[in-house]
C-alpha cells in the first residue's frame, strides 16, 4: 500500500517536500498527484518553487491508499478544494475509515469546507483557526484524532513533526524513531 499526497499550483513547498521526503525515509511508497486544472504534472508552488508530480490525479487508477495527505498553501488548498476527484477520494477515504491528513490552510480550506472533519479534534494554520468549530479546535502543533483517522497540523514549521506522525500511525513508533534519529531533531520533536 502507499500514501497519496495531493499537490496543486500554489501548494506550500516546504510542507509538500517534507511530507514526501519523511514518508520515503520511513519506507512508505508515496504517490505525488497533481490537481492542476490543466492536467499538468509540473506545478509552481506557493513561493515559486517548481515541483513535478508523479502523475496527474486523473491518471490514477482506482487504488486504495493507506493515507491521503493534503499540504497547505494558497491558492493550492483552494485548487484542491475545487477538484471534484480529490474531494471524492477524500470522502471515500473517510467513509472507509482510512487515514487522512492535512496541514496549514488545508484542514480549514479543504476538509472543513467539504464537511470532512466530522467532530474530530483538529488544528490548522493560526490564520485559519477561526474557520474551524471552536469545540474541535486544538492549538497543538500536530493533532491526531485516532477515532476519525485524521492528522492535522499548523504549517511549514510543523511539517516534519506532522510527517513523522504519519510514519508513526502507519508503521509504528520504532519506524518513526528510526526516521527521526538521523534527522537530528530536537528531543521535544522526537516521536
Amino acid at each position: 500500500m502507499s500514501v497519496l499526497v495531493l499537490v496543486a499550483p500554489g501548494s506550500e513547498e516546504i510542507e509538500t517536500v517534507a511530507i514526501v521526503d519523511t514518508l520515503v525515509r520511513g519506507a512508505i511508497e508515496v504517490v505525488l498527484a497533481s490537481c492542476c486544472p490543466a492536467g499538468q504534472r509540473q506545478i509552481r508552488a506557493s513561493r515559486g518553487v517548481q515541483l513535478v508530480a508523479d502523475c496527474h490525479l486523473d491518471e490514477l487508477a482506482d487504488q486504495v491508499f493507506e493515507a491521503i495527505v493534503v499540504p497547505g498553501g494558497l491558492p493550492g488548498s483552494e485548487v484542491i478544494r475545487d477538484t471534484p476527484r480529490a474531494i471524492a477520494l477524500l470522502k471515500a477515504q473517510a467513509a472507509a475509515q482510512r487515514w487522512r491528513a492535512a496541514i496549514c490552510a488545508a484542514p480549514a480550506v479543504v476538509l472543513q469546507h467539504h464537511d470532512l472533519l466530522g467532530d474530530a479534534s483538529a488544528t490548522c494554520h493560526p490564520g485559519f483557526q477561526a474557520r474551524l468549530p471552536a469545540a474541535q479546535l486544538s492549538t497543538a502543533r500536530v493533532v491526531t484524532d485516532q477515532a476519525h483517522r485524521l492528522i492535522t497540523s499548523q504549517g511549514p514549521g510543523t511539517a516534519i513533526e506532522f510527517a513523522l506522525e504519519l510514519v508513526r500511525v502507519l508503521r509504528g513508533d520504532e519506524a518513526a524513531r528510526a526516521v527521526a534519529d538521523p534527522m537530528v531533531l530536537p528531543p521535544s520533536l522526537m516521536p
